[in-house]
């Protein structure tokens, strides 16, 4: 798997270093990731969300099977927006559990109990870092590129917000401009399926969400619509690459965008619940 050079390691502060080495060794070992998200991650999302999880749009990955890849893009108001996506890939479908989310380094690389957090509630699969300093930047280079790579692996899943950070305005059907940075390893991807999602319904309080969940789950649902598949094919021909990159980016958000309104309008199609998180249930 593709490594950093010295040069871009020696950007990184010493916590920064060993966190990154941390998440590359988790990555390396999925079973051990697994082992966590079915115990852990299990349980605090079924607690938070169990009781109030509606997903929509499962037929658009039905076609998929564990060695497909998947890039999966989503709108960003909860710190929580892949948790439940992943729990719902974990088991309502017949995906990878080789799963990755790439996240900023604030706190979880660059605080001393981060990698610990990151550990216990993901098994590390936030990753790889994302360094907001300037100063940083050739490393982030080395993270798109790590992202890339991590794609072109067989039956592997990456989720990805193409806002770049949290939207924390008032109206959840308002969005950021999309990163180009999206658009690039949507493009750079080529054996990658780009999936959109759109999230309703969460906070971003962990106390907040457990509340919800056993006080008064009707009154406060979770939404996770799935869309069909976006085609980018004829963006990886284009020769203004520049250009092609914020048009990919572009393009995945405009589909969450689709599946939002979708969302605001209202619509008929029956909501499936998540299964007992133990058992991984197929929806048919």
């Amino acid at each position: 798997m593709l490594n950093p050079t010295d040069e871009q390691l020696a950007s990184l502060s010493r916590i920064e270093r060993v966190a990154f080495r941390l998440g590359d060794a988790f990555s390396r070992h999925p079973k051990a990731v697994a082992a966590v998200n079915d115990t852990f991650m299990a349980m605090m999302i079924w607690s938070c969300g169990g009781n109030r999880l509606r997903v929509h749009g499962l037929e658009n990955l039905a076609r998929f099977t564990d060695r497909d890849s998947l890039l999966v893009v989503a709108n960003h108001r909860s710190f929580f927006d892949f948790y439940v996506v992943s729990a719902v890939l974990y088991w309502k479908t017949e995906l990878s559990r080789r799963m990755f989310f790439p996240v900023r380094s604030t706190f979880f690389y660059d605080h001393p109990l981060g990698p610990a957090v990151n550990v216990a509630m993901s098994g590390m699969r936030m990753f790889p870092p994302i360094m907001r300093e300037k100063d940083r930047a050739s490393f982030n280079v080395f993270s798109v590129q790590r992202c890339v790579a991590e794609l072109e692996v067989p039956g592997t899943i990456m989720g990805l917000h193409p806002e770049g950070t949290r939207n924390k305005g008032d109206d959840p059907y308002s969005f950021l401009p999309a990163q180009s940075g999206v658009g690039k390893i949507a493009l750079d991807a080529k054996h990658a399926h780009v999936i959109p999602i759109f999230v309703h319904g969460m906070s971003s309080s962990l106390g907040t969400e457990l509340r919800r969940n056993w006080r008064a789950p009707e009154d406060h649902v979770i939404d996770v619509m799935f869309g069909p598949e976006v085609a980018l094919d004829d963006l990886r021909t284009s020769t203004a690459k520049a250009a092609s990159l914020k048009r990919a980016a572009n393009r995945c958000l405009d589909a969450i965008r689709d599946l939002a309104e979708k969302h605001r309008r209202g619509f008929d199609e029956a909501p499936r619940r998540l299964a007992h998180p133990f058992a991984r249930e197929v929806s048919p």
